[in-house]
């Protein structure tokens, strides 16, 4: 059922991860000048915080923060695993990979790689505030929508 929470939700966790996918650029030592992995960030983002987070947030502040690490991680896991077949795609187009244990190796690789990217300090303080913010704004919402909701 639509609910402005989900939609909030939606839209904050899609704006939250093109902003982290576009900061994640900046960690390659020669950034990417494309943006389309950010496009497909916010994607997958939009649909977990639709699908999942806008469901789940509630009245409780510390709920909904854990709410919202469980989509940041659904989020990564789905982007990782969206990247990472990318990448194999692209690799067995060029004949890199022998088999299909080469393959999956390759895949299990580039994940690895961009979780070693990602365990930057700077990058994880800058996930785990937006998290929170995120988190506190969803229960703001959802308490004005359910109030807006009873009011009626």
């Amino acid at each position: 059922m639509p609910t402005l929470t989900r939609l909030a939700a939606a839209i904050l966790f899609a704006a939250l991860a093109f902003y982290a996918g576009e900061r994640y650029l900046l960690l390659y030592d020669y950034p990417p000048r494309r943006t389309g992995g950010s496009l497909y960030l916010a994607a997958i983002a939009a649909l977990v915080g639709w699908r999942y987070v806008g469901k789940h947030v509630s009245r409780n502040f510390l709920q909904s923060i854990f709410q919202t690490l469980q989509g940041v991680i659904v989020t990564l896991f789905l982007a990782l695993t969206l990247f990472g077949s990318y990448h194999v795609f692209w690799q067995g187009y060029r004949m890199r990979y022998s088999g299909l244990e080469d393959a999956f190796l390759g895949f299990v690789g580039s994940c690895l790689d961009h979780l070693r990217r990602m365990s930057d300090t700077d990058f994880l303080l800058l996930l785990g505030g937006m998290t929170v913010i995120c988190g506190i704004v969803l229960t703001i919402v959802f308490r004005w929508a359910e109030a807006r909701r009873f009011d009626r």
